[in-house]
């Protein structure tokens, strides 16, 4: 019995591990059966590949291969062929880098259709089209050949069966890696979005605050002046309390009209007029209507310009702009006054004018004020990243002006900038101008906005 089963073994066929972990007998069929398939479907290849395009094409469920031009449609099919050829040709024997290798091409071809617009299914159904073109190929080989090992053909079918398997499952897995990356990224956009509609909104009801904090007030003026007109028996107080009353009127009528333009701004309802104008003559109109106030208030009220500065830009726009920061620059400005410059220049190669407003008064407050003392530094620290970009070289600091004297004593409250700061910052916004601010409590503030002097024509 011993020695039965010893000379059993010597006649065992012998056995070799087959793709993917299965064993097959290499020698129970005539291995020139398969190298005859790899040669059939290796001449028949261009016909195959035709097939398969027209089987596609023809899919009702299939609509993107229309966008696909024929060599794109291919992509990475011939390469997976070859391997299916090589594991042919090697009777079917595992080949660890020729499994990698149809891996890595179905992997590829399931993003490659990702990318040309595919849904998954589409490029599944491309697959079991793929397969059935092949198997029919298969078929057809096997009827022309009665006197094939069926044993040959049925590995031949396995390992057509497992290849598709292997396409299948790793064209799906690159395919659904980058939509979820996709997925994944618009919800960073989205949270992003989210985010910054949040501070937005923050920001915006901080600004609303600060107006209803001051027309709170103006009105509390009015009431108590009128309850004083009413109740006062000697004449000689009605002038003052009639004088409150309407610069108090005056100062909401001002305020009122801030937050109907900044509306206005913020729901897209301004656009730019584009002209040419002369910038130097329009700063000094604004300037000369401020000289009375900035005379009532004991300040200097200078300016420093070309003869002719033209340029091309909205005047009434730039006009709104000068008059806002010169208000607020006067109304927080106790001692000395406000310096306004004006000159002409390049950004890089860009031609540009830039409008400088320095004050010696309080300066703006980031805790009074903390909305658009951030907005208005973000926009500084922007407008430093295009100089930079653009010329190359490092941005220059803003140098204010000196304060005329120490000012301890100054009680005035910052609120009340915040509506026309944030109306000059949409405007800059609207006129393609950078703003940039340097101010501390105390020490002054300086405006710096930078226009360009030409425009692109309006489509």
């Amino acid at each position: 019995m011993r020695c039965g089963a010893v000379e059993s073994s010597r006649h065992r066929e012998p056995k070799s591990r087959g793709p993917w972990g299965w064993t097959v007998n290499v020698k129970t069929f005539q291995r020139h059966d398969l190298v005859a398939l790899a040669d059939h479907l290796q001449q028949h290849r261009e016909e195959l590949l035709r097939a398969w395009h027209h089987a596609v094409e023809t899919d009702p469920q299939i609509t993107t291969v229309s966008t696909l031009a024929r060599s794109q449609f291919i992509d990475h099919v011939p390469r997976i062929l070859d391997a299916f050829d090589e594991q042919l040709r090697a009777h079917g024997i595992e080949d660890a880098a020729v499994t990698e290798h149809v891996r890595e091409g179905a992997a590829e071809h399931g993003i490659h259709r990702w990318l040309h617009g595919y849904h998954y299914r589409e490029t599944m159904r491309e697959w079991g089209h793929l397969q059935l073109c092949l198997s029919t190929r298969v078929e057809e080989f096997a009827l022309s050949r009665p006197d094939l090992d069926s044993r040959a053909m049925s590995l031949g079918r396995q390992l057509l069966t497992r290849l598709f398997f292997e396409c299948m499952v790793e064209s799906a897995a690159g395919h659904v890696h980058l939509a979820e990356t996709e997925a994944a990224s618009r919800l960073r956009d989205l949270e992003q979005v989210l985010a910054d509609v949040r501070a937005l909104e923050t920001e915006r009801a901080e600004l609303w605050h600060e107006a209803a904090h001051d027309l709170r007030g103006n009105v509390s003026a009015v009431q108590l002046a009128a309850t004083a007109l009413a109740r006062s028996v000697q004449p000689a107080t009605r002038p003052a309390a009639a004088k409150i009353v309407e610069r108090t009127a005056r100062s909401m009528t001002v305020l009122l009209d801030d937050l109907v333009a900044l509306a206005r701004l913020e729901a897209g309802r301004e656009q730019r007029q584009i002209s040419a104008f002369d910038a130097t003559a329009t700063v000094r109109e604004v300037c000369r209507s401020f000289e009375p106030l900035a005379a009532e208030r004991g300040l200097f009220l200078k300016w420093a310009a070309p003869a002719l500065l033209p340029v091309d830009g909205d005047p009434v726009k730039v006009g709104r702009i000068v008059q806002n920061l010169l208000l607020n620059a006067l109304k927080y400005t106790e001692r000395g006054g406000v310096h306004i410059t004006l000159s002409a220049h390049r950004v890089g190669s860009v031609p540009s004018w830039t409008l400088r407003v320095e004050d010696t008064g309080v300066g703006i407050d980031d805790r009074a004020s903390p909305a658009i003392a951030k907005l208005l530094r973000a926009a500084t620290r922007e407008a430093h990243v295009v100089v930079v970009e653009q010329t190359g070289e490092a941005d220059s600091k803003i140098t204010p002006l000196p304060t005329a004297s120490p000012q301890p004593h100054v009680t005035v409250s910052a609120r009340g900038e915040g509506v026309g700061l944030t109306i000059v910052k949409r405007l800059c916004e609207l006129l393609d101008a950078t703003i940039e601010l340097d101010t501390a409590h105390g020490r002054g503030t300086t405006f710096l906005i930078t226009f360009p002097r030409q425009y692109p024509p309006a489509i």
